[in-house]
């Protein structure tokens, strides 16, 4: 399989970092890939983030939870991938010339989360980052670890360490596995 990647120097093997805690002070600064699916944008902390891909072949796995695309072979690493629209209960959209699948570092499980596309990485200083409001009760909140307020927009700080339960991440490391054996 032939993948196009853009990398991001900062990002590459960089291994994940606890990311900050619901009730945490947004000090310093955050280095964030902003990503979109539909008209909201969303960011993730950087040093989660291993590469960026255009979407080629992922390979179905049977049984599997909806949101679960399946798994790519990534230079010989098996990756599960996961549509983050379906995860959000989004409304279905075919994938885009810009649909790309963010390669990211989740605890120790390696996954791929398909957005509709990748907008850019940027740094936005720790007092611009405010914690979800009270008023933020949508059912995709239980994501949601801050808000960015941005000159011109506001951004999703995404919570990647709640977007799996540990059922759910125990399922990915199955199908990583199966997977893996059934190509050896």
């Amino acid at each position: 399989m032939t993948t196009a990647s853009v990398e991001s120097p900062v990002a590459t093997n960089v291994l994940a970092q606890d990311t900050v805690s619901e009730h945490a002070n947004f000090a310093g600064e955050e280095h964030l890939v902003i990503f979109y699916l539909g008209d909201e944008q969303y960011g993730l902390d950087i040093a989660q983030v291993w590469e960026i891909n255009e979407v080629h072949q992922i390979t179905r796995v049977p049984r599997t939870p909806h949101f679960i695309e399946g798994v790519i072979n990534l230079r010989g690493q098996i990756t599960p991938v996961i549509d983050l629209r379906k995860r959000l209960n989004l409304p279905f959209k075919e994938h885009g010339r810009e649909t790309r699948i963010i390669v990211v570092q989740v605890n120790d499980t390696r996954l791929g989360i398909v957005v509709d596309g990748v907008r850019e990485v940027i740094k936005v200083p720790g007092n611009m980052i405010e914690p979800p409001s009270q008023l933020v009760a949508t059912v995709n909140s239980t994501y949601i670890r801050g808000i960015a307020k941005l000159e011109d927009r506001l951004v999703i700080l995404f919570d990647l360490e709640r977007l799996l339960t540990e059922d759910e991440g125990t399922t990915l490391n199955d199908i990583k596995e199966t997977s893996a054996a059934a190509i050896a």
